[in-house]
């Protein structure tokens, strides 16, 4: 079996009458370009029918069959599943190590997935049996995984396929960043970043371990401050606490060694030594706990109205500073942490005030109690209250209740200094491990690394070539010691230009960027195939022809199998002003305005 890239060529349904099969230009006729062309009749209606005609639909609908969960997602068939629901789609990929896997997937029951393995190009499985599948109706986590065996882009493993295929199925809103595309903005660096370090083989390992422990760090320093809130200041200096500790130990045995050595006479034994016995030890109990209980609700009160200590000026002040260096994604990331601070003490001050219900409820509760023994004592009391040895005895009771009361506090608060001292040096340790992973990570940075070189030069040099600037590929570390892949344009004297931030020259760089990418990697076991949606709305002709040309060369040995939709009004024109033509084989799918029939789905728009 002859080895083949890994691309696109067939995509199909069960419906082919309203979906008409599409067959990809890939394997050895991948040196041939695939145009989806769409004419769009009606100029004044131009902007509503370009987007009803299908073009960018056609990349959802690979997406689905490439495995993309759309369940509560806005995607086109979940959206109008009404519309779709009675469709079977089903796509024919080429393998690097040979032959073709086909997927078939439903949109009634799209968590479910059939796949097969085959020799022969262009095979029709609509109406192949469940038992000739070779995985029939396995779950779509199954599939992925088998997907992944099949696809086996050995240069992004552990990452499966799932996390870049999107770099190569840009749609219009896939070209606002080059590096994070759609489907990234709303997660975190830590989703994407690691993954680019594994392509241009740095130390990606380091790059995730440290996104790892910087969130194990934010958590130990939210448990710290936690534990800080539990602690009164006057008890902040454990050597003194200890010392205090040790005091109110002695104190209390000089208080209990009074009252063993105590001794009552006649009928004030008899009534005292049931009144120890009985009624006093009970209620000596309920004032500990009510002290307390007394002292627990002081320390929440002391907590919500203290509240959590976080300086968000400083921090905004922070985050302006680091923004010079960072023009992405830094306002969300202070944002979040805002708001996360902002949970946090919410969460706190709910669970504080919820403990504090609790315990004035058992407060009430045991201050009933002490009423009821306190009628009972005084029963005792109004035989003896003439007797100065029982208000002896009484004044060493209640100073012995109080004394352990405390020590208990003292103790207390000890103990949870001793937690928050585990916790310091468990913050320590993270940044220590921390450390070493952005010394890594600089280590990696440093080394010689002729893919990350060949893509810096040959991005430079499609930039220059259908741009007329230079476009410098750059990757660097920013102040928090992770990676960031920066692309930066220049004139020909090395003085910074703002073209890379308009939409049309933004779509043109990450789709230049893209090809780099692939050049370099044409020979590895990845991704050799590319669809950008709409490339050459915008451009002038110049750019138009430049990429154009760019792009036939690209794919003139056939490795990478490119594919771009256009709009029939923005294909570019020759000297003569005619429009330039494309082959009938260049042109793998045809969509018009005119009618049903002319739509991705010759069905009424939806």
């Amino acid at each position: 079996m002859e080895a083949m890239p890994m691309q696109f060529s067939r995509l199909y349904s069960n419906k082919p009458t309203v979906f008409e099969p599409i067959d990809f230009n890939c394997a050895d006729a991948a040196n041939v370009l695939n145009l989806v062309l769409a004419d769009v009749q009606n100029p004044k209606e131009k902007g509503k029918d370009s987007h009803n005609l299908g073009k960018t639909t056609l990349i959802h609908l690979l997406e689905f069959c490439l495995l993309k969960s759309i369940t509560s997602t806005s995607h086109i068939l979940e959206k109008r599943r009404d519309r779709f629901v009675e469709f079977v789609f089903f796509v024919e990929l080429a393998l690097h190590d040979g032959g073709f896997v086909t997927i078939k997937r439903s949109v009634e029951s799209n968590t479910r997935i059939s796949i097969k393995r085959h020799i022969e190009r262009g095979e029709d499985f609509t109406d192949l049996a469940d038992d000739e599948w070779d995985h029939d109706d396995v779950s779509l986590e199954a599939a992925i995984k088998l997907l992944d065996s099949y696809l086996n882009l050995q240069i992004v493993a552990p990452w499966g396929y799932r996390t870049g295929v999107s770099y190569f199925l840009r749609t219009q809103n896939d070209y606002l960043d080059v590096f994070q595309i759609q489907k990234f903005v709303q997660g975190k660096h830590r989703d994407w970043k690691p993954y680019l370090a594994r392509i241009f083989e740095l130390d990606h390992e380091a790059a995730q371990l440290k996104y790892e422990i910087d969130q194990d760090l934010d958590d130990a320093d939210q448990k710290w401050k936690r534990k800080k809130a539990e602690i009164l200041d006057e008890h902040s200096d454990r050597n003194a606490l200890s010392t205090q500790i040790e005091i109110k130990r002695d104190e209390l045995s000089e208080v209990e060694t009074q009252l063993d050595d105590f001794d009552f006479k006649g009928e004030e034994r008899r009534i005292n030594r049931e009144l120890v016995d009985a009624v006093e030890r009970d209620i000596q109990e309920v004032g500990r706990n009510l002290y307390a209980i007394t002292t627990d609700i002081e320390q929440i009160d002391h907590s919500l109205s203290t509240g959590l200590r976080f300086d968000l000026n400083r921090v905004q002040e922070i985050f302006s500073e680091a923004e010079v260096h960072l023009p992405n994604g830094l306002t969300r990331d202070y944002e979040e942490l805002v708001e996360f601070n902002k949970k946090l003490t919410r969460d706190r001050d709910a669970a504080l005030k919820k403990r504090k219900r609790e315990l004035i409820e058992l407060r009430s509760n045991t201050e009933a109690k002490q009423d009821e023994l306190n009628e009972r004592r005084q029963e005792y009391y109004s035989i003896i209250k003439t007797a100065d040895s029982f208000k002896k005895y009484k004044a060493l009771q209640k100073q012995l209740a109080k004394q352990r009361a405390e020590l208990a506090i003292l103790e207390g608060q000890l103990k949870r200094l001793d937690e928050l001292s585990e916790i310091e040096a468990e913050r320590r340790e993270l940044k220590r491990q921390r450390d070493a992973l952005v010394q890594r990570m600089e280590v990696s940075l440093r080394q010689e690394n002729s893919r990350k070189n060949q893509v810096v030069v040959l991005f430079n040099r499609y930039v220059r070539r259908v741009l007329g600037i230079n476009g410098e590929f750059v990757i660097r570390q920013n102040g928090e010691g992770n990676f960031d892949f920066g692309i930066k344009t220049t004139d020909r004297l090395g003085n910074d230009t703002s073209q890379a931030d308009g939409k049309t020259y933004s779509q043109l760089i990450c789709a230049l960027f893209d090809l780099a990418v692939l050049k370099v990697l044409e020979n590895e076991p990845f991704f050799h195939c590319v669809y950008h949606d709409g490339l050459l709305e915008g451009l002038d002709n110049r750019k138009k022809m430049a990429v154009l040309s760019l792009i036939r060369e690209f794919i003139k040995d056939g490795k990478v199998q490119y594919i771009f939709s256009v709009i029939d009004s923005d294909l570019p024109r020759d000297d003569d002003d005619n429009k330039v033509a494309f082959t009938d084989e260049e042109i793998i799918l045809r969509l018009n305005d005119s009618g049903n029939d002319g739509l991705l789905f010759k069905m009424p728009p939806f």
